[in-house]
């Protein structure tokens, strides 16, 4: 038999919820302690505060597992990762969501770029072979990421109406023009 949630893992899981679908600018500390029921005074005991908590959702993100994939099969897993259907249970608060909502927040929209940039297209570019790599990383992110908010996001007929091996067969084309990318 599970074990019911601690208070702290339903404060991380409700500002998870928040943080991720509204922005953390525009979730206050009072918005995620009235979502679990608790006094507010608990997100500085176990978070040290909003700021703390916010770093305690990003740290839940799992690696990008295409980065664990084998040079030949890097561009496939990492196109398949992307060309999946919207699903509103699992897309509501994802960690592409909160890309999305936070990239342009003035209190953490810096690392949101750091995080994209240090966990994704870093790690990236050094599995890429041979010249700009940096460029062709960020042209292979700026396709997958493109694709997913048009497919997902705007739900965009003739992307979201399609099967993901139908869409990944139309990413990868383009990913394959990206990663030929020559300056």
């Amino acid at each position: 038999m599970s074990q019911p949630a601690s208070t702290k893992e339903n404060l991380l899981q409700a500002a998870r919820n928040l943080f991720w679908t509204r922005g953390y600018s525009n979730v206050s500390v009072r918005d995620i302690t009235t979502a679990v029921g608790v006094d507010a005074a608990l997100v500085s005991r176990y978070f040290g505060g909003k700021r703390g908590l916010f770093e305690a959702t990003l740290a839940q993100i799992d690696r990008w597992s295409a980065l664990d994939s084998d040079a030949d099969d890097l561009l496939t897993n990492a196109v398949n990762s992307f060309a999946q259907p919207y699903d509103p249970k699992k897309d509501r608060a994802n960690a592409f969501s909160m890309l999305i909502v936070n990239i342009n927040d003035p209190e953490v929209g810096d690392d949101i770029r750091t995080l994209v940039q240090q966990g994704l297209a870093d790690p990236l570019a050094h599995k890429l072979d041979g010249s700009l790599r940096q460029e062709r990383a960020a042209m292979l992110l700026a396709v997958l990421f493109g694709a997913a908010l048009m497919r997902k996001n705007f739900q965009l007929q003739g992307m979201a109406d399609k099967s993901p091996d139908d869409i990944a067969i139309q990413i990868r084309h383009l990913a394959q023009a990206a990663l030929r990318f020559d300056g």
